[in-house]
């Protein structure tokens, strides 16, 4: 269906960048019996970006100050209207991302009769055409494009910077396995756009939004492979500074776990904070006073790969996010994959720090013949660790002698962020959950880690003695042993 009303946009007059014009046609007088003297107005609007139809869209009737809203298949539809001169407009989030507005001409309806009217958003290939200057012979001919603003009165911010980093990742018997790493940037001007050209397709990116000490969690991106695609994106910036870790912003959802009869349990963690909830018996979870801006939460379960969901947080409304987490399932890597491993290792500095000297570190080549279920069965392997059991799980302390002898702490990071038990709630966040009690003492201390962690997702781990911790992993409070974990999650193949 969405393939047919694609060829009708052919017959529709669609301006780019004013008002969009779409195509009406009046239908016959109905049969004298029906007369009534009012009139109809029938309409559809399709996202050709998407390949979809664009639901949940405001559409404005105006002359007849009437406000709709397109159900699933994009349809809207008003009766009894007196016979005039009437004007449809649509109004939708990723209109205001794209920064294009939709809508027909005026048109004349008379009594008795019906208007079809047929809106579309325009194709990848016609809106880069519009916002990127023509380079005759590239190739690469993709785009990033979309706002920034406040979270808190939606107003844009000029003068942010943009950026799309990846990793091109070469393999050849001339060259062996070459890494590059890319970054292009582009600056928002008044109105808080801003449009990265030139991207190749087939893109696996992250983009993100700074202004001096403010910064936007990375967002992960994925360009199609057709000849031109578009990612369209808006980005919430707050004014306070990065570091601020708390706020009026709410976030609430469901984590759903593929073909499993509950969805209990699951960890949820707002990435870049020490905020971390579980989510109750109906897999729900809400979380409370948390910063603005684009956010990213991240949800993870035993046996389920982890997912990251980009979050807009602002304390305009409570945000309502849903998570699927598919089943794990372990697959031997062809050399291509190791090859892109080691590209990623690369890029967040294990393999640079495991030639320094300092710390132990267990890589992939070691892992793939361990087997290990849990975490814990791969931190046995490290000399002066002790691994025992305890009501809350296994606990890893260092022991009095070996590699790392000293105190009992032993502190976490896994995929570069800082790991939060569950069963301590941070002060300064709102957690709402059921599906743990910290009162029966489970999944408390080191043992935590353990349930949403397994063995067969690690990639690679590194473990200092506290005065060899690079100080990227320093935390305050005291001298501990520290454990960077890599999984498949961060590290992909």
């Amino acid at each position: 269906m969405i393939r047919q009303l694609q060829l009708c946009i052919a017959a529709a007059l669609i301006v780019f960048t004013p008002p969009l014009v779409a195509q009406n046609k009046t239908a016959p007088t109905p049969p004298a019996g029906s007369k009534t003297g009012k009139a109809q107005i029938v309409g559809v609007v399709v996202d050709s970006l998407n390949g979809r139809y664009l639901s949940g869209a405001d559409v404005v009737i105006e002359g007849a100050r009437t406000t709709l809203e397109t159900d699933s298949l994009g349809k809207f539809e008003i009766d009894s209207l007196p016979p005039g001169t009437y004007q449809v407009r649509v109004y939708d989030a990723l209109l205001d991302t794209l920064g294009i507005r939709l809508g027909t001409k005026p048109f004349h309806i008379g009594p008795d009769s019906s208007s079809f009217v047929l809106l579309a958003v325009p194709s990848a290939a016609t809106i880069i055409h519009g916002v990127c200057p023509v380079r005759p012979g590239a190739q690469d001919m993709s785009a990033v494009i979309g706002h920034v603003n406040y979270p808190e009165t939606l107003q844009p911010i000029a003068q942010a910077e943009v950026s799309v980093a990846w990793t091109d990742l070469e393999v050849s018997k001339e060259l062996g396995v070459r890494r590059t790493s890319r970054l292009v940037r582009d600056t928002t001007d008044g109105s808080g756009a801003f449009k990265i050209c030139g991207l190749p397709s087939s893109l696996q990116a992250t983009l993100q939004a700074r202004r001096g000490s403010t910064v936007t969690a990375e967002i992960p991106i994925s360009l199609g492979n057709r000849p031109a695609e578009l990612f369209a994106r808006t980005l919430l910036l707050s004014p306070a500074d990065s570091g601020t870790k708390v706020g009026n912003a709410t976030v609430s959802g469901l984590v759903v776990l593929e073909g499993s009869p509950t969805n209990a349990g699951s960890r949820v963690e707002l990435l870049g904070t020490d905020i971390v909830t579980m989510t109750n018996a109906q897999g729900e979870f809400t979380m409370r006073n948390l910063p603005s801006g684009t956010q990213t939460l991240m949800a993870r379960h035993l046996g389920f790969g982890a997912e990251i969901v980009p979050v807009d947080l602002s304390s305009r409304e409570q945000k309502r996010v849903t998570i699927k987490l598919p089943k794990f399932v372990a697959i031997m890597d062809p050399v291509l994959v190791t090859a892109r491993r080691s590209a990623a290792l690369d890029k967040v500095g294990f393999n640079q720090r495991k030639k320094s000297g300092f710390g132990y570190y267990i890589g992939p080549e070691r892992l793939q013949n361990m087997h290990p279920n849990y975490l814990t069965d791969i931190l046995r392997q490290v000399p002066g660790l002790s691994v025992s059991l305890s009501p809350e799980g296994d606990a890893v302390v260092s022991s009095s002698r070996g590699v790392f002898p000293g105190s009992g702490c032993v502190q976490y990071w896994v995929d570069d962020m800082p790991w939060q038990s569950a069963a301590q709630t941070p002060p300064q966040a709102v957690v709402e959950s059921t599906a743990v009690s910290t009162a029966k003492g489970r999944d408390k201390g080191s043992g935590d880690i353990n349930h949403f962690v397994t063995g067969g997702e690690v990639v690679a781990v590194e473990v200092y003695q506290d005065l060899d911790t690079p100080a990227q992993y320093m935390r305050a409070g005291g001298s501990c042993i520290t454990i960077v974990v890599w999984t498949r999650f961060k590290i992909r193949s």
